[in-house]
């Protein structure tokens, strides 16, 4: 393969790893019900399932980097609590260790079976029901499609002359060695296929074995390189999982390089001189001192374990929008009494509404008033947590007796949501749909003045719900009467030249009846 060969291989590699990304996170949050979470949480109630978990993800995967992005996708869509995604990516590594003692195996017909069964399987309407679990599947096989590209795109590098080269000056600096590690493991993204490579190379007598092992521990670090060059675009726990990975990998390899750089000393002997002494092949050699590197992660993560959450969130400190995102009232598993559900998902409704204000932002006519969060993810974590009150609540419907005072509480509680996730829809329609206007022009000025009415009005009716404040219920009932007369005023008056081009005066067609369709929804939450 030509170099103009391997860069168009190598882009294509990457296009296919974040394409297998995003559909791994869509597809999740789609299948990402309160029943399927207590499978998830089944499946890693205790540290051994969950070591067993993270042992097979490595084993299939064949990639830390790979096992990474999938946990940030179980974690985003909250399928796998923080603190046991960090056991199951600990053990994850150690996985990866079994393609070493294989030798060589070739998983790409194995990719090839999973994209194609799985993409015409998402193309049958009669298996719609099963799209999320499809597309989750398909997100896998097309991340770990790209991997194998770049690994692709890298091959070449064994075969060249300046590689051998490479190869050669690298026997005068196990330092040298441990760079060369690191740096080759974010152009080839797999560990496990480097030590094959190095297993050949130390065959043909161009490596020497110690060379070999400071080249293996430097891929440790080379992990949280790639880590932070393909994750970019991860928060929150997510980005916490793969610095976990990160970190465990480095203090693995930097312990053993540390040995083998004192024992280059002749003061204490190599992990290379202790494993020949069993008889071991160089092949075995090698393979097993990558396995040993890989059971010190999570050995590493058991030792850290007691810091490992205050240690993530000063790495990565919360934010307004992930922190929303998740209930803070709401139980797996539902509550047997009733009132008790509708008092939690009360306060969750009111957490909901406190943020509300936000999605305006984009239509306001001071920015100074804006709270400088990012409105797309304000959206995104409010679309979260209305499907998470929802489906708590009618868990509580299936679990509770039908009575007819249970059926009215819970069945209201229900159509309060839908209310409320109406709402949501229309504030932020709201303040997209203002912001378009045309600045300074007449129609953005009537938009912005509406915005201001609406943020307003949607403060006074949190209070109202929240402290059940008699003068702040008649203030909004005031507020939200039905102004029909003033809006139509208003929509005659967008047909004239004083508000702009015709697409400014569709606008305030547009912005004025979801105006009304706000104030009608606040109507039905208020009572």
């Amino acid at each position: 393969m030509t170099a103009l060969e391997v860069i168009p291989v190598f882009l294509a590699g990457l296009t296919f790893f974040f394409l297998g990304l995003d559909s791994i996170r869509s597809s999740l949050k789609n299948l990402a019900s309160r029943s399927m979470r207590k499978h998830a949480i089944n499946a890693t109630a205790s540290p051994l399932r969950a070591a067993i978990l993270g042992f097979t993800f490595g084993v299939v995967s064949q990639s830390a980097t790979a096992v990474s992005f999938l946990l940030a996708g179980l974690i985003s869509a909250r399928l796998l609590t923080m603190q046991r995604a960090l056991t199951v990516v600990a053990w994850a590594n150690s996985g990866t260790a079994l393609l070493a003692f294989l030798a060589a195996i070739n998983l790409n017909l194995i990719i090839l079976w999973l994209i194609g069964i799985t993409g015409l399987a998402l193309r049958q309407r009669r298996w719609i029901k099963w799209t999320p679990a499809f597309g989750t599947m398909l997100g896998i096989g097309l991340l770990l499609f790209g991997l194998a590209q770049l690994k692709r795109a890298a091959s070449p590098l064994q075969e060249s002359q300046w590689f051998l080269t490479v190869g050669a000056a690298l026997n005068g600096s196990l330092v040298l060695g441990f760079i060369g590690g690191a740096l080759l493991r974010i152009v080839i993204q797999s560990s496990s296929g480097i030590v094959v490579i190095l297993i050949a190379l130390c065959g043909k007598g161009i490596l020497e074995p110690q060379q070999a092992m400071m080249v293996i521990h430097g891929t440790g670090v080379g992990v949280g390189l790639s880590i932070i060059f393909l994750g970019q675009e991860l928060r929150g726990d997510s980005l916490r999982i793969a610095y976990w990975q990160a970190i465990l990998n480095a203090i693995s390899a930097c312990a053993l390089a540390a040995w083998l750089l004192i024992a280059a000393t002749e003061i204490v002997p190599s992990l290379v001189a202790i494993l020949s002494k069993f008889g071991l092949t160089i092949e075995a050699v090698l393979a097993t001192a990558f396995l040993i590197q890989m059971l010190i992660c999570p050995l590493v993560g058991l030792i850290l374990s007691s810091r490992a959450k205050s240690l993530l969130t000063e790495l990565v400190p919360d934010v307004v929008e992930d922190v929303l995102a998740n209930p803070h009232f709401l139980v797996d598993g539902g509550v047997d009494s009733p009132e008790l559900a509708a008092e939690l998902v009360s306060s969750e409704q009111l957490r909901v509404m406190a943020a509300l204000p936000t999605l305006l932002d984009a239509g306001r006519l001071d920015k100074d008033a804006s709270r400088g969060h990012d409105v797309v993810l304000i959206r995104e974590s409010l679309a979260t947590l209305n499907s998470e009150i929802s489906a708590f609540i009618l868990e509580c419907i299936e679990q509770t007796p039908h009575d007819d005072e249970t059926s009215t509480l819970l069945v209201n509680a229900l159509g309060h949501q839908q209310a409320l996730a109406e709402m949501v829809t229309a504030v932020d329609s709201l303040g997209q749909e203002v912001s378009t206007l045309t600045a300074e022009s007449t129609a953005r000025e009537l938009g912005g003045q509406l915005v201001e009415v609406c943020d307003v009005m949607l403060r006074t009716l949190h209070d109202a719900i929240e402290l059940k404040d008699e003068f702040d219920c008649e203030l909004l009932a005031t507020m939200t009467s039905d102004r029909g007369d003033q809006m139509e005023s208003i929509r005659r008056k967008s047909a004239t030249l004083e508000f702009g081009t015709p697409k400014d005066q569709a606008g305030v067609l547009y912005v004025t009846s979801i105006f009304e369709r706000i104030a009608y929804l606040m109507r039905r939450l208020a009572t």
